[in-house]
């Protein structure tokens, strides 16, 4: 979906939501001053485009017990057969909440989390090992910035109205 064809209730809808993906449609026709259909359509839309990809919770792991969070970044051996193990493995071990594939010194990132050091180690690190050319480790101690959705839809819709003040001169 181009940028510059969400129009503005589309973007109070994403507001509305990044703060409660819980609200329900009343509750956001309310605050975004329209209709009930109106809004559960374009909320329908929005998921059809991808634009929205899921409404999610944001759980503390640690409130559950699990203290220790750590980026792992790994660089891969060339063998498929190995590489092929590694994504197995990041699929089947569910202390591994995230794994992203970047362009950089390690080819992927990932987010685990663990009830303690030790057995993040032996859970995650030290299977890891055999199946990558190299792992980078380092423990979350305090998260500095959640994100600020609000001020991303803010720079959206910025680049929006420059695009389109660009193509009418």
């Amino acid at each position: 979906m181009p940028r510059s064809s969400l129009d503005d209730l589309g973007f109070n809808i994403l507001q509305v939501l990044l703060r409660n993906g819980r609200v329900t449609f009343r509750e956001l026709a309310t605050n975004v001053k329209s209709d009930e259909k109106t809004v559960a359509c374009r909320v329908e839309k929005l998921v059809k485009l991808g634009v929205i990809k899921s409404f999610m919770i944001d759980v503390d792991w640690a409130r559950l017990g699990l203290n220790n969070m750590a980026y792992i970044s790994t660089r891969t051996a060339v063998d498929l057969a190995i590489r092929e193990n590694l994504f197995a493995f990041f699929q089947k071990e569910p202390r591994i909440l995230k794994v992203d594939a970047t362009v950089g010194a390690y080819e992927y990132v990932l987010l685990a989390v663990d009830r303690d050091v030790s057995s993040l180690r032996e859970n995650v690190a030290e299977p890891l090992e055999p199946l990558t050319a190299g792992l980078s480790t380092s423990l979350i101690s305090k998260s500095v910035k959640s994100p600020n959705y609000e001020s991303m839809i803010r720079l959206i819709k910025e680049y929006s109205k420059r695009s389109l003040t660009s193509m009418n001169p």
